[in-house]
């Protein structure tokens, strides 16, 4: 019999556990955590429905109740002179084909009670079962959220990084204060320009999805304009992979309708 502590974090890892635990688990401890988009059940379900085969999970525990989980997918590398034996990606697959779908923000899913002590428990635990040559690749996260690995005997390689913004909108709410008000003296007087040059065209108009059927419309209407800001970008655009184009398209049949997927096409006049 094992002997665990009470009052203390524990952590399992378990290789293809049953999607039905998997996804129950995983909701209701979405419930209890202040993940994001990235993490949700929409996301991730979506995103083992659609790429992953095999996975593990790890799982931490407090007092016999689930406090995090996240999906890890091990890969091989392709190269025998590599000083990496093995890759696990959290949330992603190591497939630039699939990957392209670009998590953000990745993160293990936590209870938002005890958030940093779930994550460097299951950072420890992971870090524990790696052999030396063995990697763990997180992907877009914010900076320093996984800085406790650092601690356990790895080394961090950055690839890029670039800058973040946010503007919380609940705060705004609170204070009766609109977005254009809570921007600076400038800030508000180019916006209000732009409008009035774009009314010189005709009326701005938001139309917005109201049907699964609609909001695939509008997707294929970006395609287009994504294909052209992404020409000379290095990069290609996600809708020249089939791969990517499906991957939205189920987030929109699970997420229109509940009303956690919106797509909205800005008019001015018949102009997109």
């Amino acid at each position: 019999m094992s002997n665990r502590k009470r009052n203390t974090i524990q952590c399992e890892i378990f290789k293809n556990p049953n999607q039905a635990w998997l996804e129950e688990a995983w909701c209701d401890l979405e419930q209890r955590s202040t993940g994001n988009f990235f993490l949700s059940w929409l996301w991730i379900g979506t995103w083992i429905d659609n790429f992953v085969n095999e996975f593990y999970v790890i799982e931490a525990r407090l007092n016999n109740k689930i406090v995090g989980l996240g999906v890890l997918v091990k890969q091989p590398t392709k190269y025998p002179l590599s000083a990496i034996k093995t890759k696990y990606y959290l949330h992603r697959t190591g497939r630039q084909d699939l990957d392209q779908v670009w998590i953000e923000y990745n993160d293990f899913l936590v209870d938002a009670e005890n958030e940093e002590s779930i994550r460097v428990a299951m950072a420890k635990r992971l870090v524990n079962e790696l052999d030396r040559l063995d990697a763990i690749v997180i992907g877009a996260s914010d900076e320093d959220r996984f800085s406790c690995i650092n601690e356990f005997g790895l080394k961090s390689r950055k690839i890029w990084e670039t800058a973040n913004y946010a503007l919380d909108l609940d705060e705004l709410r609170d204070k009766k204060i609109s977005v254009l008000e809570s921007l600076s003296r400038n800030t508000r007087s180019q916006i209000l320009r732009s409008i009035r040059s774009y009314e010189k065209i005709g009326a701005i108009s938001i139309n917005k999805a109201c049907s699964i059927d609609a909001a695939k419309e509008m997707l294929l209407q970006a395609k287009p304009l994504h294909l052209a800001r992404w020409k000379n970008a290095g990069i290609k655009s996600g809708f020249t992979n089939e791969k990517f184009v499906a991957f939205h398209e189920k987030i929109i049949e699970r997420g229109v309708e509940n009303k956690v997927v919106e797509l909205n096409h800005i008019k001015v006049g018949n102009e997109t």
